[in-house]
């Protein structure tokens, strides 16, 4: 007996996103009807329209890209496909009730951290910092709540020691070859868990001003934020107010001094004290310039720069 298809709705916008949709689009037994997208963007020094991802795809699904899910256009369009699913994945728009209500089974939504740890906006980011172990995905069934909705099913991923990059990579192949499994599990039936509420935490959105190395903290803690911001706000330090971006760093707890005080500066590395003991930047970058490596940072900065100083 062939099973009938799974119609769903896509809304999604960066490509982590796409990738999930492109997996989807792989898979025999799902259709999907449309896509939702966030509207262009402006971006770089011209401003340029930055088109979407979606926008160029040859199965010739539709996209839409309204900018008020609540607006009649929007209702419309999207109560001409009739579905059985909506899955959301880091579309970056509220989802409102009227559309969480509309497929036959929900909305289902990717959460890149074992809920109920880590609801909102950068739980990768947030799981990197705090230094925990492990961390995950989760196939949850959304609701008005912010990530409260009950979930479907986990996967488990070590994240230790790992940064943003690898754990994305890592949290993305794990979700793109469950995800389908998951849907078909739903239509067949599959009911969501409860979460324990009592043991929510929040990852907030990220601030460009969190990338400024706090000198004060534990050498551990920088660490583990230098690797949770990699991709964006990225580590820095002010340099006789000069930005310098962090873009390789290692840590030792043998030596300890005043915290953002030059510890030692020669070919190797710029060591500065933190709470508990140096941190060795061995690759900075400048504004508008390439990143260089600790040889040519010593021969470009050594007559401004001497043990002793104080970096903060």
């Amino acid at each position: 007996m062939v099973k009938t298809k799974v119609r769903i709705g896509f809304a999604g916008t960066p490509k982590i996103a796409f990738d999930h949709f492109s997996k989807l689009l792989e898979i025999d037994n799902i259709s999907i009807e449309f896509v939702l997208t966030q509207p262009n963007k402006a971006s770089g020094r011209g401003l340029t329209q930055k088109e979407s991802l979606f926008a160029n795809q040859d199965n010739k699904i539709p996209v839409y890209q309204p900018e008020n899910l609540n607006s009649q256009s929007a209702k419309d369009l999207i109560c001409s496909h009739a579905i059985d699913l909506m899955v959301v994945v880091a579309y970056g728009k509220l989802i409102p009730n009227w559309l969480l209500a509309y497929p036959k089974n929900g909305c289902l939504n990717v959460h890149f951290s074992l809920l109920p740890e880590h609801r909102g906006a950068a739980p990768m980011q947030r799981a990197i910092a705090n230094g925990d172990k492990v961390s995950g995905v989760s196939f949850m069934k959304l609701e008005e709540g912010l990530d409260e909705g009950p979930v479907y099913e986990k996967v488990v991923t070590n994240i230790e020691n790992k940064d943003f990059y690898e754990v994305e990579d890592l949290l993305l192949e794990s979700s793109i070859n469950k995800i389908g499994s998951v849907i078909e599990s739903i239509q067949d039936g599959l009911e969501a868990q409860n979460q324990d509420h009592s043991k929510a935490s929040y990852a907030e959105k990220i601030d460009k001003d969190e990338g400024k190395i706090n000198w004060h903290l534990p050498s551990a803690h920088i660490k583990n934020k230098f690797r949770a911001f990699k991709k964006w706000p990225q580590s820095y330090f002010d340099l006789k107010g000069e930005k310098t971006k962090i873009l390789s760093l290692d840590i030792d707890t043998s030596r300890t001094g005043r915290p953002g005080e030059v510890c030692a500066f020669d070919k190797q590395s710029l060591d500065i004290f933190c709470k508990d003991g140096v941190v060795s930047i061995t690759a900075v970058q400048f504004p508008g310039k390439k990143v260089i490596s600790s040889l040519d940072f010593f021969n470009s900065k050594r007559d401004i720069i001497s043990k002793g100083d104080l970096l903060i």
